[in-house]
């Protein structure tokens, strides 16, 4: 019988869920940190999602997470990364899962998934566990008040039933010989009749159309409204007027009609003996020899006479503003009052308790490790300070309450250093706001980092960078 991929999810080492080939892993197996998933991996740095299997080219295939460890083993020999490369096993964070490998998949410290290939197996139970089932696979005796309520919806039931075949029968019957549409129209036009309104001849009105010539008076002009209609007098009969309550046609005349017509008006300069008038004194020109004594030689006809008034009064000075944003500068944005702001880039609390902390660590030679220095270093060096970095990660939660409990609304980021004693306890703590944020939340800060424990037995600097918002 040909072999199934099985995986088994470990938790500090015990056995917590197992997933079979052909039933929870199908095309792809899918584990994270969200709820919704089979295995949820309850470790603040791991994923929301990650898709652990995938079959590729008809194998399955393993993608390693980040800062994960694989160990394989075929038989009771161990096979390293180097072979598993040169055998096209191990390409990137893909590794090709053969009936003949077993392994176990290091996901956080304290989970671990377990795979390989098994045969297809079915739970056999023992004689004492199928008389536990047969004890306690039974349902127990309903009790008075269930069997009441059971007596209730029963007779409820049995009488709506009852209540529509009666409906049906008796109350409704002339829908019985009704069997599709057609036979529902033709039922509506067999009962449905035409209305013929009682008019005679004498009862409908007449119009005359008038004389469309208009009788002019001396003086005045005769206008007509653009799509306008010529509306004229109606004469009936008595009885029509009766029955219209009194309405008189003869009454009804046209509607007035109405002209609106657009001046244009201009305005033209003029200056002192300006004009075009011919005369003596100040300001006559009447020519070229126009004018006595103050008489001036401007010439009206050389400008124009009609300016555009709206283009002089109507006309708001030109501004022009800038479309570039200066060079150089930054905009902060302040919750709360701005004089009880913590400044950006410099380190709060005792800043001469932090600078001796600082200078007794680096007099004996201990450095400080940055967290993106880490991925650069050799084995032993991550082994060392990748503990520290995860615990970290794990308490970001800290961090994001404290950062939720204080309302504010930018997003915040701090590049803290710890420095560690050997029992695992903070002896200071460096923490630089990367932005204008409250004091009173940055000393929370503070105070949190300062309470941290970290599972070390030696000396250590380390820094690092945490964000907390949106």
């Amino acid at each position: 019988m040909a072999k199934i991929l099985s995986l088994r999810l470990n938790y500090k080492g015990k056995f917590l869920d197992y997933a079979k080939e052909g039933k929870e892993i199908k095309k792809k197996f899918v584990i994270g940190s969200n709820k919704f998933l089979q295995w949820q991996i309850l470790d603040p740095a791991f994923p929301d999602k990650h898709t652990l299997i995938k079959k590729k080219g008809g194998e399955y295939v393993m993608e390693l997470p980040p800062d994960s460890q694989v160990t394989c083993e075929r038989g009771r020999d161990t096979l390293d990364t180097q072979y598993l490369k040169q055998n096209n096993l191990l390409a990137g964070n893909e590794l090709v899962l053969k009936e003949d490998i077993q392994g176990t998949l290091t996901l956080a410290p304290n989970w671990s998934v377990d795979f390989d290939f098994r045969e297809p197996w079915v739970a056999v139970l023992t004689p004492e566990e199928r008389a536990i089932v047969a004890q306690y696979a039974r349902r127990s005796k309903p009790d008075s008040v269930t069997r009441f309520n059971r007596t209730v919806i029963w007779i409820v039931v049995i009488l709506t039933v009852l209540f529509l075949a009666i409906f049906d029968q008796v109350l409704r019957p002339e829908y019985k010989s009704i069997l599709n549409v057609g036979d529902i129209l033709q039922s509506q036009q067999n009962d449905a009749q035409k209305v013929v309104p009682d008019i005679t001849p004498g009862d409908v009105a007449t119009f005359t159309e008038p004389d469309k010539s208009v009788e002019k008076k001396p003086g005045t002009t005769t206008t007509k409204r653009p799509g306008g209609t010529t509306t004229g007098r109606a004469t009936g009969s008595s009885s029509l007027t009766s029955a219209l309550q009194g309405f008189d046609a003869s009454a009804v005349g046209t509607a007035p009609a109405y002209e609106i017509a657009t001046v244009a008006e201009g305005f033209s300069p003029g200056r002192p003996g300006g004009g075009r008038g011919s005369g003596p004194g100040i300001g006559g020109s009447g020519g070229p020899a126009g004018g006595v004594g103050a008489g001036s030689s401007y010439d009206p006809a050389t400008m124009p006479i009609f300016g555009d008034l709206g283009s002089v009064v109507g006309k708001a000075p030109s501004s022009g503003g800038y479309t570039k944003a200066p060079e150089g500068a930054q905009g902060v944005h302040v919750t709360g009052d701005a004089s009880k702001l913590a400044p950006s880039g410099k380190a709060w609390g005792d800043v001469a308790k932090q600078k001796k902390v600082a200078a007794s660590y680096s007099s004996r030679g201990i450095s400080t490790i940055s967290e993106a220095s880490i991925g650069s270093m050799d084995e032993g060096s991550r082994a060392k300070f990748n503990p520290v970095r995860e615990q970290i990660q794990a308490r970001q939660s800290q961090i994001e309450q404290a950062y939720r409990e204080s309302q504010i609304t930018q997003r915040v980021s701090f590049t803290i250093t710890v420095y560690i004693s050997s029992n695992g306890t903070v002896r200071e703590s460096v923490v630089v706001p990367n932005g204008s944020y409250p004091g009173s939340f940055v000393a929370q800060i503070k105070t949190i980092v300062d309470n941290w424990t970290f599972n070390v037995r030696e000396e250590m600097a380390y820094r690092f960078t945490i964000r907390a918002g949106k």
